[in-house]
């Protein structure tokens, strides 16, 4: 299985090859070549060099390819096989790297050439990494003493273990519940796009009229328009308690007890390392100072924002009760009376945008953003092997008169695989296929996957989204960019690897500003029968809409994060009585007795987002300081673009985001931004 096993190709992903029973002997030949060298190090054949410390980022590099491959291929086809092959390979994978930050050979190689006499000559790149990953062993517990060290490790393996079983429990409880329609009549209110998810997803199943699962577009679509109120309550409450001790699958897939052990081990891992919490562990390496830093800004956000977020909510009710409900609303009432509400007050609705946000004409927009304002381009290659009919590839490529630097390579790419399917996973994020490297004679260039869930063409129809999709494609590219971009020669430091926690989110939460500009929506928003330009008064409108219950919206993540928070600097107390607690301290929506979103917050257990969901708030701050450099200068003001790429983007990890930021802004973030992105009062 070695001598072609597919997943060792150092080039793109042979897709069309690659099968679940190549991973494990990929992963294992990875690991035995990597381990030789370890080896190697620890017998003295190898000396405490420069040198050596590049072989060693070529061994890991060339383990990351393969796994980022077989990692991939669990998310967007998550059968039998893939699940199982992904499992074992993820425990030989954490066991070896538990051991690796446990070795003291190898950290005593890092430290004799963090201390050689030429060491202050290298390039400030190789300096930092040589600093971070001497911060990484110790945080890694290669100081403890044996018995230490080796319970360490033993945290560390069922850590993986257990994050691997929360994710899948999610998503078999995702898809578990389903119910069947054999008409339209008791969907009644949903919009036609969102009758054809249904009606693709019994297609999908062998089965007439409609099926709905709790996946985020069925969810969706039925708490947001179904006029059936009962309907809505069911499909709340499964959703609420997916993978939890409640609800109509109470038991099966439950993920409480593997929250509660995550948490243990987390705060008993911490301890090991002298850290009073998992928080004050995790925040060692991040923008932020320090967790009580992080919770005054927390704190402060959601003082500003409830008195706004109460008036609000008593604003949505009163709307609500004009019209026939009855007071106080529920859960299950919130997106639908928001959604009757913005209608009436905007004029606007997210199904009467989706007409003009064909798919094809939107990637034209966005790649026609990053032409303007970053010089590049992207050209699409179907002869690139993938794993699914519908996943393309695009080359990246300078524009011409650009500098054609070597990170734009014609082998820098990007695969996108933006329509839903079942076995894939949720959600919307960008990985990265193969980082850029230049240890050797010639650059490997960067290549990402972007991947969402939007519904597919379907009978003639193309696929159309509604503005809050065109944002999370907006995000998730920006992520790309910040991987794409890039000009550091070292993997550990390129792209988005070694950037702060609480910063990596900045790159993306910034495009997402175009999205709500006339000036730029105009260039590609048409409809898709018509070629009408979006009506202006909708135009307008986007910008109230970005608001509209904003300060809801914004004590929501805010109770997100403080729940996080409070889990991991907090003791043994219950995780359910800890985030009910938050909620009554800081948001204005009510929380019914059976909710357990905790049992399914993949951020916290299968992400990588444990004592950092904060980031998200942290780096918007950030984001929105930086989007308003743009409305100062133009929105496609190439020199502005430039400087973005040149001090952010380009340079990833090889220095701390504050050097970064400032260099592009010339000064601290403001605040007024973000606060006002959401309609509150600065």
């Amino acid at each position: 299985m070695t001598d072609d096993n597919p997943l060792l190709d150092t080039g793109l992903p042979r897709f069309d090859d690659v099968r679940p029973d190549h991973a494990l002997p990929a992963i294992e030949a990875r690991l035995a070549d990597y381990q030789r060298l370890i080896d190697g190090i620890g017998q003295g054949r190898l000396p405490p060099t420069p040198d050596t410390i590049a072989d060693e980022v070529r061994a890991d590099d060339a383990l990351a390819m393969a796994w980022s491959t077989v990692g991939h291929l669990h998310a967007v086809n998550n059968t039998p096989d893939w699940r199982q092959a992904y499992s074992e390979c993820l425990d030989r994978i954490t066991a070896f790297y538990t051991a690796r930050g446990h070795n003291r050979d190898l950290y005593a190689c890092w430290k004799a050439v963090s201390r050689r006499d030429d060491f202050a000559g290298q390039p400030a790149t190789f300096r930092r990494m040589v600093a971070e990953e001497l911060t990484d062993f110790r945080l890694s517990g290669v100081d403890l003493d044996d018995e230490p060290r080796k319970r360490f490790a033993e945290i560390s393996l069922e850590l993986s273990r257990l994050g691997n079983r929360f994710g899948n429990n999610v998503l078999d409880a995702t898809e578990g519940y389903t119910e069947h329609f054999d008409g339209a009549e008791p969907l009644a209110g949903l919009p036609e796009s969102a009758l054809d998810t249904l009606s693709a997803r019994a297609e999908a199943a062998g089965r007439n009229g409609y099926l709905a699962d709790l996946s985020y577009p069925c969810y969706h679509a039925i708490v947001t328009y179904a006029d059936d109120r009962g309907l809505r309550e069911r499909f709340y409450t499964a959703h609420a308690t997916r993978a939890s001790s409640e609800g109509p699958q109470a038991g099966r897939y439950d993920n409480g007890p593997v929250v509660e052990a995550m948490l243990a081990l987390r705060r008993e891992q911490a301890g090991l390392l002298g850290y009073d919490d998992a928080a004050s562990l995790k925040l060692e390496r991040r923008m932020a100072p320090d967790a009580e830093a992080v919770e005054r800004f927390l704190r402060d956000l959601a003082d500003r924002a409830r008195p706004t977020a109460a008036a609000q909510l008593k604003e949505l009710t009163a709307f609500a009760v004009d019209h026939g409900a009855a007071a106080p609303l529920e859960p299950w009432d919130i997106a639908y009376w928001s959604e009757k509400m913005r209608e009436a007050t905007l004029g606007l609705n997210q199904d009467k945008l989706k007409p003009y946000f064909e798919l094809e004409r939107t990637l034209t927009g966005l790649f026609g953003l990053a032409e303007t304002l970053f010089g590049i381009r992207f050209e699409r290659d179907d002869e690139v092997a993938r794993w699914h009919p519908d996943v393309r590839f695009y080359r990246v490529r300078p524009v011409d008169g650009e500098d054609g630097d070597r990170s734009n390579s014609p082998d820098a790419g990007l695969y996108l695989d933006l329509y839903a399917r079942s076995g894939k996973q949720g959600g919307a994020w960008m990985d990265v296929c193969r980082q850029r490297s230049a240890l050797d004679d010639e650059v490997r260039a960067p290549v990402a996957y972007l991947t969402c869930n939007f519904g597919a063409p379907r009978s003639g129809q193309p696929s159309l989204l509604r503005h809050d999709d065109v944002v999370t494609l907006f995000h998730e590219f920006g992520h790309c960019l910040h991987h794409l971009l890039t000009r550091v020669d070292w993997p550990p430091l390129a792209g988005i690897s070694g950037v702060e926690w609480d910063a990596v989110e900045l790159p993306s939460q910034l495009l997402e500003g175009w999205t709500w500009e006339p000036a730029f929506l105009n260039a590609f928003a048409r409809h898709h029968r018509t070629e009408e330009a979006l009506p202006a008064d909708w135009v307008e409108a986007l910008n109230d809409d970005r608001k509209f219950l904003g300060a809801i919206a914004l004590t929501r993540q805010l109770e997100f994060a403080l729940t996080d928070l409070a889990l991991h600097r907090g003791g043994a107390a219950d995780p359910v009585v800890t985030m009910r607690r938050v909620h009554d301290e800081v948001a204005v929506t009510p929380l019914p007795e059976f909710n357990r979103y905790l049992m399914s917050f993949s951020h916290l257990f299968d992400g990588g987002y444990a004592a950092g969901y904060y980031s998200y708030l942290w780096a918007e701050r950030l984001a929105r300081d930086a989007f308003q450099l743009f409305r100062e200068r133009g929105l496609l003001d190439s020199r502005t673009g430039r400087l973005l790429r040149e001090e952010i983007l380009a340079v990833g990890g090889s220095r701390t985001m504050t050097e970064s930021w400032q260099a592009f802004r010339g000064r601290e973030a403001a605040l007024e931004p973000l606060l006002d992105a959401y309609g509150v009062a600065a």
